[in-house]
C-alpha cells in the first residue's frame, strides 16, 4: 500500500457549480485540476444527461456558466486579444454553447462586469454586477464611458478611502463599488436598473415560478452594518415594492416565498452576536414575526481542504426551500415547506445539489474519499456515480477517522485520531494538534489531505471541535469575550485524552491551525510548554491592531471580543496572543499571505518580531499575492510550499 505524498493534491479533480437545466434533462458542472507549470486551476465542463457524462469544454480557468435554454449554456469568456483588452475594460464577453450542436460561438458582449446572471426570457436576464456610483456611465452613457474608464488611472498612484471595510480578502479596493442588479434586455441591449446608485443590492434570489426577484439591500453610508430591507420586484408587471424596512431587528440570510407567504431565514443576534444560528421569520405587511425556531447552522461550514469552487447553498423546488446544515459530524440535507422543516438526509458533507429526473444529484465528501458525483434516490439511498478521484486514492493508504466523545465539565465533546499505517500500541508516536478555523466551522470525517499526509509520515493526527465551532446550537458557539478560555481548556483536555488512550509521545507533539486556528495556536505556545513546535497560519495575535483591518468587519473584533479596543482595552487585549508572547518558549513557524485581508499580515508581523527579538527558533514565510485562503485555493506552488513548511518543521523537531 503507497503512502498519500505531499503533492498528491496537485493531481485531486474538484468537482462545483452543480446546475440543471429547467426540463432536468441535463445537468453541467465544473471540474478542477492544479496546474503546477502555469501555477495556476485548469477548469473543465461537464454535461451529464443522467446516465453518461461528456467533458464538453476546457475554460481554462473560468468557473461560471449560465443555462440559457434546456440546450444552451452563456459562458464568461474570451479568446481573442480583442476580448481580453474589453475584460480590462469592465466589459463582459459571453460565449454560447450548443449541448446538441456541440458548438461554442461568441453570443453577446455586456458593458458590466458580471458577478452572475439568470435568464428569465429572450427578453430578460437578470444581471448582478458591482459598481461605483459613477461608474454606471459606463452602460448608461457609452459616449463617455471611455473617459471614465481613463479615469480609474488614477488608482495606480493612490486610493481614496470613504468606507469601511476598504477592500476585500485576496482582492482589491472597494473603491466605493456596490453590488447592483440590472435588468437587461439582450435584444434591445438596454438596461435598467432596480435600485439608487447608492443602494447596495446584499443578495437576490429569483423564483422561476413566481418570476419574482427577492432582494436584500442597505444603502450606502460609508459604514457597512448588518440589517437589509427587503423588496420584491415583479418581473410580469414591472414593479418593484419595499415589504421590509430595517429597524435593526434582524439580520437576514435569506428571503423567500412559499405558497403565497413570505420567510425570512435570519438571526436577532441579541443574545449571541455575529455568530447567532438562523430561525425562520413569517413577513406579513412589513411586520417580522418569529415563525420557527431553528438555532443550527444553515451552511455547510464543514471543513476540508480538498475542494475547489462554489455551490448554492439554498433553493426553491416545488414550493419548498432546500438547503444544507450543519449539525455535529455532517452537513444534513433540510427541506421547509413553509409549516414544518425536516431533515430528508444526514450523513457526510453535501457540498453541491440539484433534483434531477425524481432524485437528486450531490457533490459530496462521503466515506473519507475525495469529492465524488452521487444519486440519491427517492428512498435516500446513495449512489456513487462518477470515478473521478478513484485514481488518486487506490492502493493508497488512506487513515480512517477515529470518532470520539469526550467531556469537558459537563459539556460533551466529539473528536478524531487519525493513525499510522501499521500503528503499534506498544510504541511511542509524535503526533499533531491541527486547529480548525472560524472559530464557527467543525471538523468532522471530511477528506482531510495535509492530515492524511502526516498520518502517512507516521504522526498521530488529532482534532476536535472545540466550543465557539458550528453545528451544536448557539451556546455552544457563543465565546465572546472568552477566546483562549473555555476553547483552551477543551483543546487541552481532548490532547490529554488522546495521550490516555493512545501511544502518543508527550514529548514529542506539535500544534498548528489557520485563521481562529493560527490565534490557538499562538495562545497556546503564550499559555504551555507542552508542545514541542508550532506552526501559526493567516492568524491573529492581536486584537487591538486589529481592529479596522480586517475585510470581515469593524465589528467583529469587538462582538467576539466583547470588548471595544478603545474604551474597553484591557480586556481586548487580555484576550490577544501578544500580551502573552513573553511566555512564548516554542519554535513557532509562521505561515501568513500578504493579500490577506481577513487576517491582515500585520498580525504575523508583530508577534514574529517578539518572538525573533527574544531569540526564539522562529521562520516567517511571507506568500506574495496570496489570500487568506491559501491552504484551499491558493495557487498550487504556493500550496505546495505552504504544506512543505509546516511538514519539514514539524519533521525537524518530532522526528
Amino acid at each position: 500500500m503507497k503512502p498519500i505524498q505531499l503533492k498528491d493534491f496537485l493531481n485531486y479533480e474538484y468537482l462545483s457549480n452543480l446546475e440543471t437545466n429547467d426540463n432536468e434533462t441535463y445537468f453541467a458542472y465544473i471540474k478542477t485540476i492544479a496546474n503546477e507549470d502555469n501555477n495556476n486551476y485548469d477548469t473543465e465542463l461537464y454535461i451529464h444527461d443522467g446516465e453518461n457524462a461528456h467533458r464538453a469544454l476546457n475554460l481554462k480557468n473560468n468557473n461560471r456558466f449560465y443555462f440559457e435554454t434546456d440546450t444552451t449554456l452563456l459562458i464568461p469568456f474570451t479568446k481573442t486579444d480583442e476580448e481580453k483588452e474589453a475584460s480590462k475594460k469592465m466589459m463582459t464577453t459571453l460565449y454560447r454553447y450548443d449541448i446538441i450542436q456541440k458548438t461554442f460561438e461568441k453570443a453577446h458582449t455586456l458593458y458590466v462586469p458580471l458577478l452572475s446572471l439568470e435568464v428569465v426570457s429572450d427578453s430578460c436576464w437578470i444581471i448582478n454586477t458591482s459598481l461605483r456610483e459613477d461608474a454606471h456611465t459606463i452602460y448608461e452613457d457609452s459616449a463617455n464611458r471611455d473617459d471614465y474608464i481613463d479615469s480609474l488611472k488614477t488608482h495606480e498612484l493612490y486610493e481614496e478611502i470613504t468606507s469601511i471595510p476598504f477592500y476585500r480578502d485576496g482582492g482589491d479596493f472597494i473603491r466605493d463599488a456596490h453590488s447592483q442588479v440590472l435588468i437587461y434586455n439582450p435584444l434591445t441591449k438596454t438596461y435598467k436598473r432596480l435600485f439608487d446608485k447608492d443602494v447596495m443590492v446584499q443578495f437576490s434570489n429569483y423564483n422561476k415560478d413566481t418570476n419574482k426577484l427577492y432582494l436584500l439591500t442597505q444603502k450606502h453610508t460609508g459604514i457597512q452594518h448588518y440589517y437589509q430591507d427587503a423588496y420584491i420586484y415583479d418581473i410580469d408587471s414591472d414593479t418593484l415594492d419595499c415589504v421590509y424596512e430595517s429597524n435593526e431587528y434582524i439580520s437576514i440570510s435569506y428571503f423567500f416565498e412559499l405558497k403565497n407567504s413570505l420567510y425570512f431565514l435570519a438571526s436577532d443576534m441579541k443574545k449571541m452576536g455575529l455568530n447567532s444560528n438562523n430561525d425562520f421569520y413569517f413577513l406579513e405587511e412589513g411586520k417580522v414575526t418569529k415563525h420557527l425556531d431553528f438555532g443550527l447552522s444553515s451552511y455547510n461550514s464543514t471543513g476540508s481542504d480538498s475542494r475547489f469552487g462554489f455551490n448554492k447553498t439554498y433553493r426553491i423546488i416545488d414550493d419548498a426551500l432546500y438547503f444544507v446544515g450543519t449539525y455535529k459530524n455532517h452537513s444534513p440535507f433540510y427541506k421547509f415547506d413553509g409549516d414544518t422543516l425536516s431533515t430528508i438526509y444526514k450523513e457526510g458533507s453535501i457540498d453541491g445539489y440539484i433534483p434531477f429526473k425524481d432524485n437528486w444529484i450531490l457533490i459530496g465528501l462521503f466515506d473519507n474519499k475525495l469529492q465524488e458525483l452521487y444519486r440519491l434516490d427517492n428512498n435516500f439511498t446513495r449512489t456513487q456515480i462518477s470515478d473521478y478521484n478513484k485514481k488518486n486514492i487506490e492502493g493508497k493508504y488512506i487513515a480512517d477517522p477515529i470518532y470520539h466523545t469526550f467531556k469537558n465539565g459537563d459539556v460533551d465533546l466529539d473528536g478524531w485520531v487519525l493513525l499510522p499505517k501499521d500503528y503499534d500500541k506498544t510504541k511511542s508516536y509524535p503526533g499533531i494538534l491541527d486547529i480548525h478555523g472560524g472559530p464557527k466551522t467543525i471538523y468532522n470525517e471530511n477528506f482531510f489531505h495535509e492530515m492524511q499526509v502526516w498520518a502517512n509520515l507516521g504522526y498521530i493526527v488529532f482534532y476536535c471541535n472545540p466550543r465557539g465551532g458550528d453545528g451544536y446550537g448557539d451556546d455552544f458557539a457563543d465565546i465572546r469575550g472568552q477566546y483562549g478560555q473555555i476553547d483552551y481548556d477543551d483543546l487541552m483536555i481532548f490532547t490529554d485524552f488522546v495521550l490516555e488512550n493512545y501511544a502518543l509521545d508527550k514529548e514529542r507533539m506539535g500544534v498548528t491551525g489557520g485563521s481562529y486556528g493560527g490565534f490557538m495556536t499562538n495562545w497556546i505556545v503564550s499559555h504551555t510548554n507542552r508542545f514541542k513546535v508550532a506552526a501559526t497560519q493567516r492568524s491573529i495575535s492581536n486584537w487591538i491592531s486589529f481592529y479596522g483591518t480586517s475585510d470581515i468587519g469593524y465589528y467583529f473584533g469587538p462582538d467576539q471580543t466583547d470588548a471595544d479596543p478603545i474604551s474597553d482595552f484591557e480586556k481586548a487585549w487580555e484576550q490577544s496572543p501578544l500580551k502573552h508572547a513573553h511566555n512564548i518558549e516554542t519554535p513557532l513557524l509562521f505561515i501568513h499571505s500578504d493579500k490577506d485581508y481577513r487576517c491582515p499580515i500585520e498580525q504575523a508581523m508583530q508577534l514574529y518580531t517578539v518572538v525573533k527579538k527574544r531569540g526564539l527558533e522562529t521562520r516567517f514565510i511571507w506568500f506574495k499575492n496570496e489570500s487568506h485562503g491559501l491552504s484551499r485555493d491558493g495557487s498550487p506552488k504556493s500550496r505546495v510550499k505552504r504544506l512543505e513548511e509546516i511538514t519539514d518543521w514539524m519533521n525537524k523537531h518530532l522526528m
